[in-house]
């Protein structure tokens, strides 16, 4: 073998074999069914904004807060970055207290990564994008359902997510890509308040993202040569 296809070979191999820098750890992909992040999330019933803040993310080690855990201290936020057409109210009988809306597909949202937060405002939506895009989601049919017999009511949602975009980046050491993270995206279950008035008619939620299992992209798990 020539001294020349030795180095290439070497060179070839050294690619494949560091996935990441020295002493940096690659965060790995979240099982399917298993929890991939917490989050907290505000709604603006009036103008239909929807920001909120990243507490929990699997396999990431170190403090998601620069200080007390807050939305201004926070390193990751999630911003509605394009809406879907009004809600279609379902009946619902006999219950008069409980409403049912459905939103149709095509919803986005999108994950933010800052490495030095320095404070948002709930009122200001765009507070929440300050930092870097690292990952954008297309929703699916959200079903949102409320019992309001009791003010203020809750509410409940649940909605499945493709990742359409990722971005990796460094955290704390470590090498993070919702690529591999949750490459099927994810299904998000959130629970809220019906109503709160301050800064204005909305909602505030506690939500949590699960990892969708299957083969990976669009290859459907029936494909097969049966």
């Amino acid at each position: 073998m020539s001294k020349f296809k030795l180095s290439l070979m070497l060179v070839t191999m050294a690619a494949f074999s560091m996935p990441a820098l020295a002493g940096e750890k690659v965060v790995k992909r979240v099982p399917a069914g298993a929890v991939a992040f917490h989050f907290v999330l505000d709604l603006n019933y009036v103008t239909g904004d929807l920001v909120g803040y990243v507490a929990f993310i699997e396999g990431v080690d170190g403090d998601f807060f620069n200080g007390p855990p807050s939305e201004d201290t926070a390193y990751f936020t999630v911003r509605l970055t394009k809406l879907t057409p009004p809600p279609i109210p379902l009946p619902v009988e006999p219950d008069p207290a409980l409403s049912v809306q459905l939103l149709e597909p095509g919803g986005q949202f999108s994950v933010y990564f800052d490495s030095n937060p320095d404070g948002r405002d709930w009122t200001f939506p765009e507070s929440f994008e300050k930092g870097v895009p690292i990952a954008v989601f297309e929703e699916s049919a959200l079903l949102n359902t409320v019992a309001n017999a009791n003010f203020p009511g809750v509410g409940f949602n649940v909605f499945s997510n493709k990742l359409i975009d990722s971005t990796r980046i460094n955290f704390n050491g470590q090498r993070i890509d919702f690529k591999k993270l949750v490459p099927n995206g994810v299904t998000i279950t959130n629970f809220c308040n019906g109503v709160r008035f301050y800064p204005g008619p909305g909602a505030d939620c506690g939500a949590t993202a699960i990892a969708i299992g299957g083969k990976l992209k669009d290859v459907n798990d029936d494909d097969s040569d049966d």
